[in-house]
């Protein structure tokens, strides 16, 4: 019997698996879990279980997609749906960036029309709404505590279920897994795999409510000598305002204060002048890790990592989700026969390799802070280890 869902943004959830025994199991229900079920579905597998530890209500950073994301709600039979959230569109860029002059990157005439403002959590709420109407059992409030080889092939999977307060066990089986659990890559380092680091930043943000009428359709990048901002207007009439920087510049900075940080934003004017006749909201500023690695092992027999448990990009190149989306798609395929994890894999690697170079460009053109710590350290791209 299901459960009521605990919000309305959330899939309807079962306290516990349905069964013991599935095809596939995928840890995490983020953008890359979801994209791998719903592609799962369009190959005929069903017998599939998302195991999510959260539940989509807390606030999560990570807000504009491009515009080739539409091309991959196509591919995966949801754009009409996803259109129909009413997420805020997102007609380009501006930044000042390499100069004190404004840079434009409009998606004018982009044939796949414009990118979007998301509201993360309800995004992420609706890709696993649309994963469990495709028949993907969805299990909230659940997470993997252990896992093990099992006799015959594929993983035995403990999983601990439900709150603190009132914690459950249950065990199941897996023929396979798929490691989509973000950042925390659980199932793949239970494997043994180890992150390659490569200049990790740390992200401080906080929203403001805005007057009626002050809303913008881009996204407002701005760097600064010890970092660089972003802007946008979010779906829920809020503005996210966050700041990207090493952890030994925001600890030194005490930038976890609100009045640090605000002191900080005053300085960076153009960023500032969206903040202008807003209102801070409550909760104050929230950090959020913004890492940039690849694990050096992205599969082995039976398993597979996709999206930010395989590699996560640095947000400058705003490429984190439909990353995750498309590594969802190519692990379906590869499930389903069309090619082979190991494959999958070495494109997972190698797209990583791509991103690092493109990341060394974006980094390049600002030139003007050379001496300070930020800026030299992300120009030593030569240093960066190879995966």
């Amino acid at each position: 019997m299901q459960a009521a869902a605990e919000h309305p943004g959330a899939p309807a959830s079962a306290p516990v698996p349905s069964r013991q025994r599935y095809r596939v199991a995928i840890v995490g229900g983020g953008p890359a879990g979801c994209a791998c079920a719903l592609a799962l579905a369009q190959h005929g597998v069903h017998d599939v279980l998302v195991i999510e530890a959260g539940d989509y209500t807390p606030f999560r950073i990570g807000e504009s997609i491009p515009p080739e994301a539409n091309r991959l709600f196509q591919a995966l039979g949801i754009a009409q749906d996803f259109f129909a959230e009413a997420h805020a569109p997102c007609h380009g860029s501006c930044s000042w960036w390499g100069s004190d002059k404004r840079g434009y990157n409009d998606a004018l005439m982009h044939p796949l029309g414009h990118g979007w403002h998301l509201e993360r959590s309800r995004f992420n709420g609706f890709l696993a709404r649309q994963a469990r109407l495709r028949g993907t059992e969805v299990l909230l409030h659940a997470s993997l505590a252990a896992s093990a080889p099992a006799d015959g092939g594929g993983f035995a999977l403990q999983l601990a279920l439900g709150s603190a307060a009132q914690p459950r066990q249950a065990t199941i089986h897996a023929d396979l897994v798929v490691d989509a659990s973000g950042t925390r890559a659980v199932f793949a380092r239970q494997r043994g795999s180890r992150k390659v680091e490569t200049l990790p930043l740390v992200c401080m943000a906080m929203r403001f409510a805005v007057p009626e009428g002050s809303r913008s359709g881009l996204t407002h990048l701005e760097a600064v000598e010890h970092g660089w901002w972003y802007g946008a207007h979010l779906p829920d009439a809020t503005l996210l305002l966050a700041f990207y920087s090493d952890a030994a510049t925001v600890r030194a900075q005490r930038l976890q204060h609100a009045g640090r940080w605000l002191a900080w934003l005053a300085q960076a004017p153009n960023t500032a002048a969206l903040a202008r006749g807003a209102a801070p909201l409550a909760g104050g500023v929230q950090s959020f890790p913004a890492p940039s690695y690849c694990l050096d092992r992205l599969h082995g027999d039976g398993w597979l990592a996709i999206g930010d448990a395989a590699s996560a990009f640095d947000p400058v190149t705003s490429q984190g989700i439909v990353k995750a989306l498309a590594n969802g798609m190519a692990a379906a395929g590869a499930i389903a026969g069309h090619a082979s994890l190991g494959a999958v894999a070495q494109t997972v690697a190698h797209r990583y390799a791509q991103y690092l170079a493109l990341r060394q460009q974006y980094y390049g053109w600002e030139q003007r802070w050379p001496a300070a710590p930020f800026w030299r350290q992300l120009h030593a791209g030569a240093e960066e280890p190879a995966v």
